[in-house]
């Protein structure tokens, strides 16, 4: 049994004892080394290869009871202790670890030149299989201790660097959630104002209807009658009421489909929210491993925000051309700046229209990447670097195999 206090107390006590890694690599016996002979070098096994519901499955098996109240740092430093003893707990969570990350750990066992290890390590990396490598690469016996403290060191880093990003990332959720809330408000104003439309409308042609009946009662009442009726005043009368019915429909129509217009653009704008992809882990992308080098060409925007996207492109290691779209600048010089750079980014609400469809058959035409962005905003321009290092670079795992 184990509330959250006595693991905390637990941790606090322990988590940090015991001989490290440096004693289990002097022992002679088999490649690997276990994680119960780790010490304190658990800790960072634990936090960067295995997620807190990986912990939970742990717990549920070996009926380890987790309060309520209980932190996942509290859950973190229990196991991070319990991992460093030999029993059930220790060997469950190894078996764990070679289960889910079993084809890396097998690359590592056949390498044993240091200039191959460091390779190895630096693909992973770059591939996105850090906890994978880090768990082969650290549970080798044959791993030179110094470039395992490297490596270790790297991934203490990354955690670091990892909380940065996740609150930058939260930030510009934020952002976007805003703006969906302001386009949510705006698309309600819309159709209410439809609403009141339709109203009006329904209003009007019931009015029509009534002036039309009445006047075809009329029209017999003075057909039956002994006295001529007049027939011409009438008829003109019936069909300028008609006309007028007609034309009332037709606006009815009209408003009909704006407002499934305006339900689609909603739709489509619920799509795309990442208010519940915030909820799941975060996954953290650099733009410069796909982008270092390469010349954007950023395609309108206001003259006064150039200097905010020049420094955005400048730490993106990304060369930077501009052009204001038409506003100022000759539409000509768009060509020859295409064709000069790797791909296109294009702010929809600051540009001439023809310049932006120019540059969209121009990328397609040279098979370069075009991509309108919504605003000119330099965070709108970031996450525009991101994605486009994506589509450039990929994400396959290369040489690396990984299992889940």
């Amino acid at each position: 049994m184990c509330g959250s206090h006595q693991i905390l107390s637990d941790f606090e006590a322990k988590a940090f004892e015991g001989d490290g890694l440096q004693n289990a690599t002097a022992r002679p016996k088999g490649r690997r080394i276990r994680l119960s002979e780790m010490g304190h070098w658990c800790c960072s096994v634990i936090g960067t290869c295995l997620t807190h519901e990986d912990l939970l499955v742990v717990a549920r098996k070996w009926n380890v009871n987790i309060e309520p109240d209980a932190r996942a740092f509290d859950v973190h430093g229990f196991f991070v202790r319990k991992a460093g003893e030999q029993g059930d707990i220790s060997r469950a969570i190894e078996k764990m670890l070679d289960g889910r990350y079993g084809g890396l750990v097998r690359r590592v066992s056949n390498i044993t030149e240091e200039d191959r290890l460091v390779e190895f390590w630096n693909t992973a990396v770059n591939d996105g299989f850090v906890a994978g490598a880090y768990w082969a690469i650290i549970s080798h016996r044959h791993v030179p201790d110094d470039l395992r403290n490297r490596i270790f060191g790297e991934v203490h880093m990354m955690s670091h660097l990892l909380g940065g990003t996740a609150r930058k990332i939260v930030g510009a959720a934020a952002e976007l959630q805003a703006r969906v809330d302001q386009m949510e408000r705006r698309q309600e104003r819309w159709s209410s104002q439809m609403r009141d439309a339709l109203d009006e409308r329904d209003g009007r042609i019931a009015q029509l209807q009534d002036e039309l009946g009445r006047s075809r009662t009329l029209l017999q009442k003075r057909a039956a009658s002994a006295e001529a009726p007049d027939t011409g005043k009438l008829s003109k009368l019936n069909a300028k009421q008609e006309r007028a019915l007609i034309a009332a429909r037709t606006r009815a129509r009209q408003l009909a489909n704006e407002l499934e217009q305006v339900k689609h653009r909603l739709t489509e704008l619920r799509k795309s929210r990442p208010a519940r992809a915030m909820q799941s882990s975060i996954a953290t992308f650099d733009p410069v491993v796909g982008l270092c080098g390469k010349a954007v060409l950023y395609l309108g925007g206001k003259q006064a925000s150039v200097p905010q996207i020049t420094r955005a492109a400048e730490a993106a290691r990304v060369s930077l051309l501009h052009h204001d779209g038409g506003l100022e600048q000759s539409a000509h010089l768009i060509d020859d700046l295409i064709s000069r750079c790797d791909a296109v980014i294009c702010p929809v609400d600051c540009i001439n229209h023809q310049a932006c469809l120019k540059a969209k058959k121009l990328c397609k035409k040279m098979q370069k990447p075009f991509m309108p962005v919504t605003s000119r905003g330099t965070t709108t321009f970031q996450r525009a670097l991101a994605e486009l290092a994506s589509r450039l670079n990929g994400s396959s795992a290369g040489a690396i195999e990984h299992r889940q």
